[in-house]
């Protein structure tokens, strides 16, 4: 699955479930950004498993982590994020 988010924005929920995010696409560099992914279904600076900052961002990044309470977004700065996931196997 892959979950779009245009703009800058926080609490952006990706998954409310357990999930295992693959990668981050990035299509824009911005300056001073900030993508951070927590395990939550609803708060994006809450247990944070990814950080991603910096002045030139744009590209794949290959994450492979499990989200066992689902997947949460903060981003600053940021524009054009395309999270990529899967729903967790029982």
């Amino acid at each position: 699955m892959i979950t779009y988010v245009a703009a800058a924005g926080v609490n952006e929920v990706i998954s409310t479930g357990a999930a295992i995010l693959e990668r981050i696409i990035v299509g824009a560099d911005v300056g001073s950004s900030i993508i951070e992914v927590s395990n939550s279904s609803t708060d994006g600076d809450g247990d944070v498993k990814v950080l991603l900052a910096g002045d030139a961002l744009k590209g794949v990044y290959e994450i492979g982590a499990e989200f066992r309470d689902g997947i949460t977004a903060d981003i600053t700065l940021q524009s054009n994020v395309s999270f990529v996931w899967r729903p967790m196997s029982a």
